[in-house]
């Protein structure tokens, strides 16, 4: 089994993926809009197409003994959005080669309670792990039925294959 550390979420390090917005602070949104205080409008777009209709869901995931990567997931057309709600999280991502899944490609990242990340298509991700917590919910924000319509899957099965997170 693979290890690998998640570290901070940077712009730099994340670019290649999406990007990211601290959604708990406002000097930062202030620059990152046209108004300079109170609402901060379009801080990030997420292209749904002309033709879905967006949907909030939530994530809720728990702590585990190890955080291992056994599931691997990416839309072809769909970029992804996802807010941590109450907790810090670990977050996983990747590039696929030529369509294919390779779980020594993927990186962690921390992802602070408050930002809200944005995956680009065809980004590799997957479920997250809580931090210094039992549990933690994040809103994702997709096209609806994005899991049923563009979704490409892939479970690891190998454990040499399996990657172990942490911090």
């Amino acid at each position: 089994m693979r290890q690998i550390k998640a570290q901070p979420l940077t712009r730099e390090a994340f670019r290649k993926y999406g990007t990211f917005q601290n959604l708990l602070d406002d000097a930062d949104m202030a620059k990152a809009s046209f108004n300079p205080a109170g609402f901060f409008p379009d801080l990030i777009d997420l292209n749904f197409g002309t033709t879905t209709i967006p949907s909030v869901c939530c994530c809720s995931v728990t702590k585990r003994e190890k955080n291992i990567i056994a599931f691997m997931e990416f839309h072809q057309y769909t970029a992804e959005g996802l807010l941590a709600i109450d907790a810090d999280v670990i977050v996983y991502c990747g590039a696929p080669r030529r369509g294919v899944m390779h779980s020594e490609d993927l990186e962690a990242f921390i992802l602070p309670k408050g930002t809200f990340l944005k995956y680009n298509p065809m980004v590799i991700h997957g479920g997250q792990f809580p931090i210094n917590t039992d549990a933690a919910h994040l809103l994702c924000l997709l096209p609806q039925r994005t899991f049923y319509n563009d979704c490409v899957v892939s479970r690891i099965e190998n454990e040499d294959d399996m990657v172990e997170v942490s911090i």
